[in-house]
């Protein structure tokens, strides 16, 4: 049996032939296995069985269609370069359908698995179509193909030694914008857009380990210092209606507390949390009156709100797993939040007062880092469900979830606040 290599991957529901004779009899559609042989190569040795495994453990190779191969005159084989061609030609069919994209928009590899003319003297006249992974695929590879035309995201990316921030393109999901910090320093923090979308705020990690802040223009024209002191600062997120910055510090005690500066103000950082264990992630509401933020208290972690000066704390989740990185909802009335609570982090949102808490995803790779679109409509996370970490969007009910950056390590997702032309 021949391989034939390309560069995509796909899922449908077509109906497999029972073939005898080989070690993949009875494989179907779906399928996901381990191919024990040559699992850099891409391809299969079928003196070798592969490894089947249910999808939710890690694997190289799942089987997304079964397509028949057309016959020559009276039924024979219609040769080698006719039945690879005919092959490759269905398969990118399905795997687009399977993905959502062409297969070489998603950063899988396409393998075709095609009969020879022994193979089809013993009945195999129909070829697999099996998306390959370089990097251990977690789950299963199939993408709903949404989109999210006309907005932009900032992500993180491992550009060689360093962590630089790029700019996305919310249709394509290509990355169309390097943008670069000062001295080229490594980003340690999620991006926060200004409201005008003319700037990112972010922490770089400084040479002596700390953390800096910064003010990025979004057309990567330069950069403003927002803070740089003694200390490790990191996670500055701008105020929606733009007058403040919360960030945190650990400059006072050693822990990391939340703190805020009034861009209108002298300079002056307020603190607003004072707690003998760790608070971090701030998220604004959209009126800018309340801050969310993870705090660590006895080992576990929790979403608490408080009012924009510090006073008034609430905790809104008791689960006994983490509960971290919350995101307010465009409109106010929800937040996002990354939990382990059922087992791996996947994205959870609930109501602004912490009740109606609720799964989003449920995936056996990790899903943190939420961030609502400008409308309320889609949820960008970050998910390692293709080995590396990349940037995937789904809908605000957690339906259509798909791959939108592929190229890894990417991630820590932020959408625009605006259209970024």
């Amino acid at each position: 049996t021949t391989t034939a290599p390309t560069t995509t991957t796909t899922a449908t529901t077509t109906t497999q032939t029972p073939v005898t004779g080989t070690w993949f009899d009875g494989l179907d559609v779906g399928t996901c296995f381990q191919d024990t042989a040559s699992p850099e190569e891409g391809s299969i040795d079928f003196s070798v069985p592969a490894d089947v495994v249910p999808c939710e453990r890690s694997h190289d190779n799942e089987i997304v269609a079964l397509v028949p191969i057309t016959p020559g005159d009276g039924g024979a084989f219609p040769g080698t370069d006719a039945a690879s061609a005919e092959s490759l030609d269905l398969c990118l069919i399905e795997y687009e359908s399977f993905l959502g994209r062409p297969i070489d928009d998603s950063g899988l590899t396409g393998l075709q698995i095609f009969p020879d003319g022994s193979d089809w003297e013993l009945g195999v006249t129909w070829a697999v179509c099996s998306v390959f992974g370089s990097e251990p695929l977690v789950g299963s590879a199939a993408s709903a193909g949404l989109s999210a035309p006309g907005a932009t995201l900032a992500i993180l990316g491992q550009d060689g030694d360093i962590v630089g921030l790029w700019l996305v393109d919310g249709a394509t999901g290509s990355l169309t914008t390097r943008i670069a910090t000062p001295d080229d320093l490594s980003i340690k923090s999620q991006p926060s857009w200004t409201p005008d979308g003319s700037a990112i705020a972010v922490a770089v990690a400084g040479p002596d380990g700390d953390g800096d802040l910064f003010l990025l223009s979004s057309d990567g024209s330069g950069s403003v210092p927002l803070v740089e002191a003694p200390g490790d600062d990191d996670r500055p997120v701008i105020s929606p209606v733009g007058t403040k910055f919360a960030f945190v510090s650990d400059r006072d005690d050693g822990e990391l507390d939340i703190y805020s500066i009034d861009f209108d103000g002298d300079g002056t950082v307020m603190r607003l949390t004072d707690f003998s264990d760790r608070d971090s992630s701030p998220s604004w509401s959209p009126d800018g009156t309340e801050i969310a933020f993870r705090r660590r208290a006895d080992g576990n972690s929790d979403i608490y709100v408080m009012n924009a000066d510090g006073t008034d704390v609430r905790r809104l989740t008791t689960d006994p797993g983490f509960d971290g990185d919350p995101a307010w909802s465009p409109d106010g009335s929800e937040i996002l939040f990354t939990s382990d609570r059922s087992g791996n982090y996947d994205i959870w949102v609930m109501n602004a007062d912490g009740s109606g808490q609720l799964q989003l995803t449920d995936h056996p790779a990790d899903d943190e880092f939420p961030s609502w679109s400008p409308d309320g409509e889609l949820i960008a996370f970050q998910s390692d469900r293709h080995g590396g970490t990349s940037v995937w969007i789904m809908r605000w009910d957690g339906s259509e979830q798909t791959n939108l950056t592929w190229r890894a390590p990417t991630g820590y997702p932020a959408f625009a606040p605006v259209g970024i032309g």
